[in-house]
């Protein structure tokens, strides 16, 4: 009778190591799945928040700097702009919406320079949490057209 007994506890400690490789096998599994989902969101995030600041470069070259204009052809009503810097906000789908609800933000700091050079520092950022907290994508600088007409 104990061999009866001995065999069938041998089969339970077999199943229950059974069960806990399969659990340990899906956790990994899990974690991987939700990994490369972040990894494809960030990429996707990415390549759309270039896309924003390069039209954003290309406009504010077009129009020689101006704040006004440039935040007029990239959000419509829904850019904040002033004689140093335009904020756009965008949702999730990368559309303009009003100041401040959005999940991303493109700013364009201007700076003019003695030698007749105006630049204009773009980046763009995920709005991280409800704290606030910035997560930047993209960063660069580009130049407008001097603006005494010179090349």
């Amino acid at each position: 009778m104990t061999t009866g007994h001995s065999k069938s506890t041998l089969f339970l400690m077999e199943q229950v190591i059974v069960i806990a490789v399969f659990a340990f096998s899906a956790a990994i599994c899990v974690y991987i799945l939700v990994a490369s989902h972040n990894l494809t969101r960030d990429a996707i995030d990415t390549r759309y928040a270039l896309m924003a600041a390069e039209s954003a470069a290309e406009v504010y070259r077009a129009f020689d700097g101006e704040p006004a204009q440039v935040a007029s052809i990239l959000a419509g009503t829904n850019g904040f702009y002033s004689d140093s810097i335009v904020i756009i906000y965008f949702d999730g789908d990368w559309q303009p919406v009003a100041q401040g609800i959005g999940n991303f933000v493109l700013q364009m700091a201007l700076e003019r320079h003695a030698n007749h050079v105006q630049l204009a520092d773009i980046s763009v950022s995920r709005v991280a949490n409800a704290f606030g907290e910035i997560d930047e994508l993209v960063r660069f600088q580009v130049a407008a057209r001097r603006l005494d007409g010179d090349s």
